[in-house]
């Protein structure tokens, strides 16, 4: 078991490896590519990772992060499942979690316990390691998509704004009325945001939409112009200038041959 800070984590090939891993956002944003499926991933998230996954980091922001690296037994694996599955009204989020920037504070006690008792050679270390990796894992699963932003500071209520971001962002947003909806005025929004994500509220958006855009290009037969409509951009030649922006490539180059696969995957 290891305690692993990223600070940053660069962009990374895709790779595997044998042992489980719990990545924890603090700060920053960057496209990771799960199993073939691109997602946004920026702070406050929780991934889970298991052996037989294949991952990969790209057009990283600032993206500070910590991994929690373990090899569990049997028996611990038995008892982690709960709370390292989805649950059925989370399935669309796969094994993203969303924390406020208060959860995420109180993790900081544990990550530091765990990390020093990793760090012993002896049985006991080893048994109380396991015992803080549990309630560091049920910690996160109280946590998660907290629903009551009542009270939260204005970091954590932006876990709130960009849970709302990922679930709609296929549809019109005001991101000046987003921002007074969640008690925001719109430069401090703008402010808090970056700072947290590295990125401004409308480039992240952009980024989700895109991301929704390369899932949709990759598992179906739509034209550009209907993906694009249906990813929330309002017409295709627009899009197809974001899309290029981003990644280098055009929607149709990207949909076929070898640009149907992220950059790093190609370089694999």
């Amino acid at each position: 078991m290891a305690v692993e800070p990223r600070t940053p984590q660069p962009s990374f090939p895709l790779h595997e490896h044998d042992f489980c891993e719990l990545v924890i956002v603090a700060s920053g944003n960057g496209c990771h590519v799960l199993n073939g499926e691109p997602h946004l991933l920026s702070c406050g998230e929780v991934l889970y990772l298991g052996p037989d996954d294949r991952h990969a980091f790209e057009q990283v922001q600032d993206l500070y992060l910590t991994n929690v690296i373990y090899r569990p037994n049997a028996a611990l694996l038995q008892r982690l499942a709960p709370y390292l599955q989805a649950s059925a009204d989370e399935a669309g989020e796969r094994r993203y979690w969303q924390l406020s920037d208060d959860a995420l504070g109180r993790l900081e006690p544990l990550l530091g316990a765990l990390a020093r008792e990793a760090r012993q050679p002896d049985a006991a270390s080893h048994l109380m390691a396991e015992s803080l990796l549990v309630q560091l894992l049920v910690t996160l699963w109280r946590d998660r998509f907290a629903t009551d932003g009542q009270g939260l500071s204005a970091r954590g209520r932006l876990a709130h704004v960009l849970r709302y971001l990922r679930h709609n962002c296929t549809q019109p947003i005001d991101l000046d009325e987003l921002a007074e909806r969640f008690g925001y005025s719109p430069r401090n929004f703008r402010r808090v945001f970056r700072e947290a994500t590295a990125t401004a509220p409308h480039d992240y958006l952009v980024k989700l939409r895109l991301c929704r855009a390369m899932r949709a290009l990759r598992a179906s037969d739509a034209s550009i112009t209907d993906v694009a409509l249906a990813s929330g951009f309002n017409d295709g030649n627009h899009f197809s200038y974001a899309f290029r922006k981003q990644t280098g490539t055009s929607p149709s180059q990207y949909r076929g041959g070898a640009g149907g696969r992220s950059s790093l995957e190609r370089g694999a």
